[in-house]
């Protein structure tokens, strides 16, 4: 059995809650990559990512009017997601997360299926797998979003730092907009905003919570770090 998790996304420019990144979690205790290569080897993968997507959709009304919801999916998920012509809860923005893993001759029509379902198209992982700088010049999404293991290394690791730097040029050059997951403390979070970021995520301001949690967590968001938090 499947449920979800919410995770905030925080936007860095007006200290405040942009929306929420769902986040797949399985009843059995095994982790959402272990179920998800398990489908993938099985050819499976697509099927359980739509019941995936599917389920986020039915879910939705837990999040407050007006704000961004992520779903994570591959290129032939997001596709297929498209001719299903899904009603999309209209008080909401959507966002579909390309997956790292999702080999480039299948993610082709990603950003061309993302624009007919009238959500962003973000590329997942950036720095990691395929999410490389070929990809962002090629698909221009919406948001590039890097990731985490590249930027908590970001100050330790020259190979690292010059990695990042590129993808960050990569995204600018075609005026998408940045967002680091990862931020665990107060120094990844200084140097998320010296680097520019539009947006951030992490366990820093939260981690995934059930959207009965919600409400509490936001508050509490607000009065630790004073971040605003529309709708709640």
């Amino acid at each position: 059995m499947m449920k979800f998790v919410f995770q905030p996304l925080i936007d860095l420019q007006r200290h405040a809650l942009a929306g929420f990144e769902a986040l797949a979690r399985f009843c059995d205790g095994r982790t959402p990559e272990a179920h998800f290569n398990e489908a993938r080897l099985a050819g499976s993968l697509v099927e359980l990512e739509l019941r995936a997507l599917e389920q986020v959709l039915a879910a939705s009304n837990a999040i407050p009017d007006g704000l961004l919801l992520t779903m994570n999916a591959s290129g032939p998920a997001i596709d297929a997601f498209a001719k299903q012509r899904p009603e999309l809860d209209r008080r909401l923005a959507w966002g579909l997360e390309l997956h790292e893993l999702s080999a480039p001759e299948l993610c082709g029509r990603a950003r061309i299926s993302a624009d007919e379902l009238g959500c962003l198209l973000l590329v997942d992982d950036a720095g990691i797998g395929y999410a490389t700088r070929e990809r962002i010049t090629m698909l221009k999404p919406h948001i590039v979003k890097l990731d985490r293991s590249l930027f908590v290394h970001y100050q330790s690791s020259p190979a690292a730092h010059e990695h990042v730097d590129l993808l960050l040029a990569a995204a600018r050059a075609i005026n998408a907009q940045t967002l680091v997951e990862g931020v665990e403390t107060a120094q990844h979070l200084a140097l998320a905003l010296d680097l520019g970021f539009d947006y951030a995520q992490g366990f820093y301001f939260s981690p995934g919570l059930e959207a009965q949690h919600l409400p509490e967590a936001m508050a509490v968001l607000r009065g630790r770090l004073g971040i605003d938090v529309p709708g709640f």
